[in-house]
C-alpha cells in the first residue's frame, strides 16, 4: 500500500478525470462538518481510494491512497469508516 502524504497529495486536476468514473462506496455525516466521502477508482498502477469533504471543490483531498489490490483498499476504506463511525460519524445512504 502506497500512502500520499500531505505534501505528496496530487492536485484535485490530477485525478478528476479518473474519479468522474470511480465509485462512491460511502458518505458518512456529522453536525458542524461537511459529509465526507470515499471513492474509489483504477489507476494505472491498481486502484486509489479519495477520502473527501467537497467532491467538486478544490482543496486537495482529506485522504488519497493508492493500492495495488482491490482487497487491501477494501480493508483501508473499511478501518477508516469504522474510525470514524466511533467518533460519532453516521453513515448516510448514497442512493
Amino acid at each position: 500500500m502506497d500512502h500520499v502524504n500531505q505534501s505528496q497529495r496530487p492536485a484535485r486536476g490530477e485525478f478528476s478525470e479518473l474519479i468522474a468514473g470511480g465509485l462512491i462506496l460511502w458518505r458518512l455525516s456529522t453536525a458542524g462538518q461537511s459529509d465526507l466521502w470515499c471513492l474509489v477508482f483504477e489507476h494505472p498502477d491498481g486502484f486509489c481510494v479519495v477520502l473527501d469533504d467537497d467532491p467538486e471543490g478544490t482543496k486537495p483531498y482529506k485522504v488519497c491512497e493508492q493500492h495495488s489490490d482491490i482487497g487491501s483498499l477494501l480493508r483501508r476504506t473499511e478501518g477508516l469508516k469504522h474510525s470514524l463511525i466511533q467518533f460519532g460519524w453516521v453513515d448516510i445512504d448514497v442512493e
